[in-house]
């Protein structure tokens, strides 16, 4: 089932990415090498104001989510959805500035690394055509690999277009080619010479598009997953604050059922909350005071469905937690319990061990 802050995360997505639209270039335009890649990217990020921008997107995206969960629209923004909830301890504000050190850390080690490979590539192309100007070029085959390898490597491994990792590794064949036809201990000729230039031409150009490409794949995709990591999983928060804010005094609702959302990305233990039946009331359904809370890990996007009186008619609630754990985890394949009670935790359920002592991201309902 779609979750019900889909669209103000949709849209918080569209935010961050106006925000960050000139980010990368404006990193790339103060880039001289690796030691200024810090510098780069703190200049880009007060240009753009990002900190306070994504800030404030991330925020209005809670108050919206909580609105939508308790079903009414607020003015301000409530002040228990800025204070601790989860295992980190940390305030709204508090992680908000946690990611985005993380985030501008990201980009920096990603300049880095990519600068590093730039470098290697182009001191292997540079020694093959220095060592042809001091008339030392490599003429023996058993030590063409060696000068080859580093730029070989970055031509294959680099974040280039397949067109540009052909182009690049055309020119690597072609000066192969060239110091092969050389015999043993024969002077470099013009041939070569032209191979080796054509070569270290092509590393330069090449480093400078996969520097580019690594810049902006920093920017809009490793920035993006820390951004809307925080966004989603606050939301999510926000969303069942509200939505028990508005059922908890319902003497209607007597229940709530575990809604698994739609991209749920992998097996775990969401599945678990959402097909068992540990209380007895119907697979997911759990009394008011003990649904597990939410989020249940980043990005979770699951949900709940207010369960009414009139829909158990005849059922009572009976905590068979460790029960109908087992039973539904009996009924899955190994794969799938490892993934939710971990190697070591699938062999000690086999051996009678409580699954709820290692259910990954199990505790406790609130």
């Amino acid at each position: 089932m779609k979750s019900p802050i889909a669209k103000i995360l949709s849209k918080f997505s569209k935010a961050f990415y106006n925000t960050m639209s000139g980010v990368a270039v404006t990193i790339l335009n103060n880039l001289d090498d690796d030691s200024s890649a810090r510098a780069a990217t703190e200049h880009a990020w007060a240009s753009y104001e990002v900190a306070s921008r994504v800030g404030d997107a991330v925020r209005q995206s809670v108050k919206e989510s909580y609105e939508v969960g308790v079903g009414r629209t607020i003015k301000i923004f409530p002040s228990h959805l800025d204070k601790a909830w989860d295992d980190s301890g940390m305030t709204l504000s508090e992680k908000l500035h946690g990611s985005d050190k993380e985030m501008r850390d990201a980009i920096v080690e990603t300049i880095r690394e990519q600068l590093k490979e730039n470098r290697h590539a182009m001191q292997a192309a540079r020694k093959l055509y220095d060592g042809y100007n001091s008339g030392q070029a490599v003429t023996r085959q058993q030590g063409i690999p060696k000068y080859l390898q580093q730029i070989v490597a970055f031509a294959r491994h680099s974040d280039l277009t397949e067109e540009d990792r052909n182009a690049l590794l055309r020119q690597v064949r072609r000066a192969k080619r060239q110091v092969e036809r050389l015999g043993q201990g024969s002077a470099p000729n013009q041939a070569l010479k032209t191979a080796y230039r054509e070569l270290l031409d092509a590393v330069v150009s090449g480093s400078e598009k996969a520097l580019s490409r690594s810049v902006h794949a920093a920017v809009e995709e490793k920035s993006r997953y820390v951004a809307e990591r925080i966004a989603r999983t606050e939301a999510a928060r926000a969303w069942a604050d509200g939505f028990a804010e508005k059922y908890m005094d319902d003497d209607s609702v007597v229940a709530f059922k575990w809604k698994l959302a739609s991209r749920h990305p992998k097996f775990d233990i969401c599945d678990l909350y959402a097909d068992a039946n540990l209380y007895g009331l119907g697979k997911g359904i759990y009394p008011k005071n003990a649904t597990p809370r939410l989020p249940v890990h980043p990005h979770c996007l699951c949900h709940l469905a207010p369960v009414y009186r009139s829909e158990l008619k005849g059922k009572k609630a009976v905590d068979r937690l460790e029960e109908g754990g087992r039973v539904w985890l009996e009924n899955q394949s190994l794969y799938h319990r490892q993934q939710i009670l971990g190697i070591q935790g699938a062999k000690a359920f086999e051996n009678k061990d409580p699954w709820t002592e290692w259910a990954r991201n199990y505790r406790n309902a609130p």
